[in-house]
């Protein structure tokens, strides 16, 4: 029973901490949901997936809208037809954000934390001082002996 209980608190005590430090207002979380203080008090608001079209984020509106109507990178849509499952940085974005492709499937973009950039090796995003080009700017050195 107590672990029921503790389950049920954990979530809550996450999402209150999303608003700490934010006034009221719409924030992007990424490509596929925001994030709503009002109050101090989180509402994450996920963008809807077929039957209705897929939506992503629009950072203008500050709701959920249609991929044609929203700039990249949500609103570029990527062709995952032949690549193996993987992340992919966005090089027109200067790799701060990444979208997955699944089983040739789509699966949106994604935002790396400000100062951050995407790291293919690592499959995750990293220091750019840690990442090889064309994302970051780590040189490996090579020792001769």
């Amino acid at each position: 029973m107590l672990y029921t209980i503790f389950l049920l608190i954990i979530p809550v005590s996450v999402f209150a901490g999303d608003c700490v430090g934010k006034g009221d207002g719409v924030f992007e979380i990424g490509c596929r949901s925001y994030l709503t203080c009002a109050g101090g008090v989180a509402t994450i608001t996920n963008c809807p997936n077929p039957p209705n079209p897929n939506t992503v984020y629009n950072n203008q509106t500050k709701t959920c809208d249609t991929p044609a109507h929203v700039g990249p990178p949500c609103g570029k849509l990527e062709d995952c037809t032949n690549k193996p499952n993987a992340r992919y940085p966005d090089l027109f974005n200067h790799c701060h954000t990444y979208y997955t492709c699944q089983f040739g499937t789509y699966f949106g973009h994604n935002s790396c934390t400000p100062g951050l950039v995407f790291d293919s090796k690592l499959q995750t995003c990293n220091w750019p001082q840690d990442v090889l080009p064309p994302c970051g700017h780590y040189i490996p050195t090579t020792v001769s002996g």
